[in-house]
């Protein structure tokens, strides 16, 4: 309840409005329950975040008949991602992310976080993509650049908010992700990366 308002409170007010005592009247507890559960505003905030997050990647891995045909496996497994940087835990990780950029305390309490969170995200990615797929010496590269530029493609939807804006992105990573997994043998010059 205490999470669920805290991340609430963080994607429709941002940051700045995301205090203790919004947080505290949204989810309807008393100021002694809540610094009981979380003494810091950020502490809080970055809980809040992960806790979402975690949730909803095992949650999306679950929710999808994930294709046999290598192609229509990579369509799924983009999909998948370019969904979940549109749900409400990208935006509140977006919150948390800019405001750590000037924010000394909040940056080290989201950095072990956030590095916890891209471990399962990636272990995650490497699942929607299958085990074949996933071990093409490309793979860990593609992994990275997939996400870095779903994220980017993302935050223009902050405020051009046409559907076309990331459903073009998606297809355009689709082609490009089909012809460099799909490629037989890997291009050479490539060396697999952790």
């Amino acid at each position: 309840m205490i999470l669920d308002a805290a991340v609430d409170v963080l994607v429709t007010e941002g940051y700045a409005q995301a205090t203790t005592l919004r947080i505290q009247k949204v989810a309807g507890v008393s100021r002694g329950r809540l610094l009981h559960h979380f003494p810091s505003r950020d502490d809080l905030l970055v809980a809040a975040a992960h806790h979402l997050a975690t949730e909803r990647i095992a949650e999306e891995r679950r929710n999808v008949d994930w294709p046999s045909d290598p192609g229509a496996r990579i369509d799924a497994a983009i999909d998948v991602l370019g969904l979940s940087y549109t749900q409400p835990y990208f935006w509140a990780a977006t919150e948390l992310w800019v405001a750590s950029r000037v924010h000394d305390d909040l940056r080290t309490a989201l950095f072990p976080s956030e590095q916890q969170l891209g471990a399962i995200v990636r272990e995650h990615t490497a699942a929607y993509f299958g085990p074949d797929l996933a071990a093409h010496p490309l793979f860990p590269t593609i992994r990275d650049m997939l996400h870095t530029s779903l994220r980017g493609a993302a935050l223009t939807t902050a405020f051009d908010r046409r559907p076309q804006t990331l459903t073009n992105h998606v297809e355009k990573l689709k082609r490009l992700v089909r012809e460099l997994l799909l490629t037989d043998p890997p291009i050479q010059g490539t060396t697999q990366e952790a």
